[in-house]
């Protein structure tokens, strides 16, 4: 049995790495510590030229905090999805609610349809979203390709049944990637939901380690509250070893 892997990645270096750890796409995006922004179309560009058999699926977020966007936030999103379409994305990952809950069906046709034939993927305003189930059914009404989820809860009982109840729902309709947090133990919380979701999709996104910088003079700040100083010395970066970890287990099952 096949299983498709799906990692984040931040950087060139980052989806290189993805691809040499045997992953099938990134999601590629900026601004981790906001929860994942869109990128900039130089990346984008460079990241479609540089990858083999690596799919690479833009994240379409103007900016941090929910997913009820103004008129303004919504034209950025317009243009960049034109610019991520126009770079060669193969996929747009995107997510607008109402202020009910709901998904915005009408913006979201409007992406979808700048879209063209790239892949169109509901990200994780789903799992934010009023009522899941019922989001599904939308998701597949505005012709998403794919919905990202991570169950809704931390109580594991209670996750593994809102996943069965999702992947029950999307089967044959709309494909399900199930994601895990940062911190989730790779070997055996993924061995676990092979064997108990039956998921075929999943989005990592736990594969990230620190270097320390190779700057040899920088003037160190003496702000504790400075961002830019706390992070000046050393660098994230995804893992090769890490995905290919997660890619081993999913060859293994």
């Amino acid at each position: 049995m096949q299983y498709v892997l799906e990692v984040g990645a931040r950087t060139l270096d980052d989806l290189l790495a993805a691809e040499r750890g045997g992953a099938d796409r990134v999601e590629l995006y900026s601004s981790p510590m906001e929860g994942a922004l869109t990128p900039s179309a130089g990346l984008i560009q460079r990241s479609v030229q540089s990858v083999n058999t690596l799919k690479v699926f833009v994240m379409i977020r103007p900016r941090a905090g929910d997913f009820l966007y103004s008129e303004n936030e919504f034209e950025t999103m317009q243009r960049d999805v034109e610019i991520a379409v126009e770079m060669g994305a193969d996929g747009i990952m995107c997510g607008i609610l109402k202020s009910d809950g709901r998904l915005d069906i009408q913006r979201m046709k409007d992406l979808k349809r700048r879209s063209g034939n790239r892949k169109f993927v509901l990200h994780r305003a789903f799992d934010f979203s009023a009522d899941p189930p019922e989001t599904l059914t939308e998701a597949v009404s505005v012709g998403c390709d794919y919905v990202l989820t991570l169950g809704q809860h931390d109580n594991d009982e209670i996750r593994r049944a809102m996943i069965s109840k999702i992947l029950s729902k999307a089967e044959g309709k709309i494909k399900v990637v199930l994601g895990f947090g940062a911190d989730f133990d790779t070997a055996s919380e993924l061995e676990l939901a092979i064997k108990e979701t039956g998921a075929r999709e999943y989005h990592i996104v736990n594969g990230y380690r620190k270097r320390n910088s190779k700057m040899q003079k920088t003037f160190n700040v003496d702000n504790e509250d400075d961002h830019l100083n706390e992070t000046m010395y050393s660098i994230e970066y995804l893992s090769e070893q890490a995905v290919r970890e997660c890619r081993d287990i999913l060859d293994q099952n």
